[in-house]
């Protein structure tokens, strides 16, 4: 099938024809004659495969794989052998190369606030984590390490106090971190995920407290009329500041149906959300009536797009590329609160909000009132439901109620066959019931107050007899022939 062709300078070639009646030749070079026999008998088994449609002898497989190697793209020119194409190099993606692919793919759909978060932690895995670590080297021992570094990390605050991170802001970290190699996992670059097991927890205590009406009273008498909104939207109303307080309109105000209809920046891009119907409550009314008579020039009432809080350097400070800001009311509020002789209390806005919706929820439902203030049940009991002083002065003025003290029973022994003797007596006529007597029941020692007997009415054996039906006994000598 195949012979050996020899140059006149030495150099020895493989001829053949394939399956098309081609001629082919597979050049050895100069060899000896048993070297080029040897390939003759491979190029023969390869050739009767290829013919047959057959695989390849595991023989010449492991001959391609070992001696035939430096023949095998000859072999693979004429056709004897299939072209194998090389495996890629994999090459191993690196931790910060991941996690900027990760902020690539998924930050365009968030919110400007969510992409500081997350480019914080990539920040803060990259410097806490070994420099140029592969993704895949990643182990659970890094995973713990990079927790006990954010424990014993300390940072400058804005009083230029040096504090430890909180337990918050370490939960929300390795919380992101899960959630970033979880992505990875997923997209089966690594089998799992080394911040599984990290376990961690938020502070439990709510970090809001309560702002009496009293309070609220002395700053809004120090407070000008732009001011008062601010205040009144925050304590009576329950508006998020600033996104929510700088964000409402005339036109959401229903003064007819004593309605708001108020923006919300922070869950607009939730499914449904981006505007909550809320009332109009009685306190909060005559603030808004105030400013709106001021907003009225000549007559002429203000439009349905101007905003009832008019201070557009508020808004201009609070819009910021990375979403709501403070705007700097805090400060402006905390002179106010210095000029009515108030104390400042711990999240100023949030605590008001706070407080806000505790009263509510003390005449409404949650649920109600969850809907009015834009949050959820679990959200409300976890941050927003406060313990008041007047919880505790209603729990002191009100003495407990005390439960009934009920006679002492003596319990007498009854034989047998007194008790069916008294059972005898109180059956009644036919037909007829009546309630046991209240010596009765001492005596049988029961406390049924609708215990009642009844006397089955006997039925007569003709009744009887037809409703039980029998079979009949034949005598004896029937069954005698």
């Amino acid at each position: 099938m195949a012979s050996i062709a020899t140059s006149p300078n030495g150099h020895r070639r493989i001829l053949f024809y394939d399956a098309n009646k081609n001629r082919k030749a597979v050049h050895l070079g100069k060899c000896s004659e048993r070297n080029a026999l040897k390939v003759k008998t491979r190029v023969e088994s390869l050739l009767v495969t290829k013919l047959l449609g057959n695989p390849i002898d595991q023989d010449d497989a492991v001959w391609l794989a070992g001696d035939g190697k430096e023949f095998r793209a000859k072999l693979e020119k004429v056709g004897l052998v299939e072209c194998s194409t090389p495996e890629p190099e994999k090459v191993q993606t690196t931790m910060a190369e991941f996690l900027e692919s990760y902020l690539l793919r998924n930050c365009p759909n968030k919110k400007p606030a969510t992409r500081i978060v997350w480019r914080q932690v990539v920040n803060s895995l990259n410097k806490h984590l070994p420099k140029g670590i592969a993704l895949n080297e990643v182990t659970a021992g890094h995973a713990r390490e990079y927790l006990e570094k954010l424990v014993a990390q300390r940072r400058k605050s804005k009083d230029g106090t040096i504090r430890k991170l909180s337990s918050t802001t370490i939960h929300k970290r390795i919380s992101f971190a899960r959630q970033f190699f979880q992505d990875a996992v997923d997209w089966e670059l690594i089998w799992k995920n080394p911040f599984a097991k990290i376990k961690t927890s938020g502070t439990s205590l709510k970090s809001n407290v309560e702002v009496p009406r009293e309070q609220i009273e002395l700053i809004l008498a120090k407070c000008n009329s732009t001011w008062k909104g601010i205040v009144a939207l925050s304590r009576f109303g329950g508006l998020r500041c600033p996104s929510e307080t700088l964000s409402l309109t005339w036109g959401d105000i229903d003064w007819e149906l004593g309605r708001m209809s108020i923006p919300e920046p922070k869950v607009e891009h939730h499914e449904g959300r981006g505007v909550r119907s809320c009332p109009l409550f009685p306190e909060l009314r005559v603030i808004l009536e105030d400013l709106f008579a001021e907003a009225t020039i000549d007559g002429k009432y203000p439009s349905a797009d101007s905003f009832v809080i008019d201070k557009q350097s508020y808004r201009d400070a609070a819009m910021r590329p990375g979403g709501w800001a403070n705007a700097n009311l805090r400060t402006q509020l905390l002179k106010i609160m210095r000029r009515a002789g108030v104390s400042p209390w711990k999240r100023l806005f949030h605590s008001m909000r706070a407080t806000r919706q505790t009263e509510l929820e003390r005449e409404f439902p949650l649920h109600v009132v969850c809907s009015w203030l834009g949050n959820t049940e679990a959200v409300a009991k976890k941050s927003y439901l406060l313990v008041t002083d007047a919880d505790f002065a209603k729990a002191v003025s009100k003495p407990s109620p005390e439960p009934p003290v009920e006679p002492v029973r003596r319990e007498t022994k009854t034989t047998r066959r007194e008790t069916k003797s008294t059972l005898r007596e109180t059956k009644t006529t036919p037909h007829r019931a009546r309630r046991m007597s209240q010596e009765q029941e001492k005596t049988l020692g029961i406390s049924l107050k609708t215990f009642v007997f009844r006397e089955i009415p006997r039925a007569s054996k003709w009744r009887r007899g037809e409703l039980n039906p029998r079979p009949a006994i034949l005598p004896t000598w029937h069954l005698h022939v």
